[in-house]
């Protein structure tokens, strides 16, 4: 619909000029947007910094061990401690990547965020992907 068309063009939009502003010091910037209809409540970008909320949620690696203490604060977890509620029921998150060419990537949520976004009730998730367009994804698939 129009109303979705509009928050995924400003999401995009919003994250190609964060990352062009904000350098190639990593590899990838990631950055998440939470919508109440078009209008944007918060906006998060991954850092190295670890947070202790993260243990509230199931980080795990490849080898399903749990990495909750080691791991970076993700974008979503910015998005979502910069809200007001943890109750996002009615609300829409958006994720982008930003490679190092400047070219949207692929940004489906990990497990932990899955679950922290799953908790929180979630209306709509979508995440870009490697073409450059978007996906909108289930909270908790």
């Amino acid at each position: 619909d129009k109303a979705t068309a509009r928050r995924l063009l400003r999401a995009a939009e919003a994250s190609l000029a964060m990352a062009e502003s904000r350098g190639v010091w990593q590899r990838c910037r990631h950055f998440t947007f939470v919508f109440r209809g078009n209008r944007v409540l918060s906006v998060g970008l991954n850092s190295p910094k670890t947070h202790p909320r993260n243990l509230s949620y199931g980080y795990v690696n490849k080898r399903r061990s749990d990495i909750s203490w080691l791991v970076g604060t993700h974008s979503e977890m910015s998005a979502v401690m910069r809200l007001e509620s943890e109750d996002a029921r009615g609300l829409c998150l958006v994720n982008t990547r930003i490679n190092r060419k400047g070219e949207f990537d692929y940004s489906r949520p990990c497990s932990g965020c899955l679950d922290m976004i799953t908790r929180m009730g979630f209306r709509e998730v979508y995440h870009t992907t490697k073409e450059g367009g978007f996906v909108r994804m289930e909270p908790g698939s």
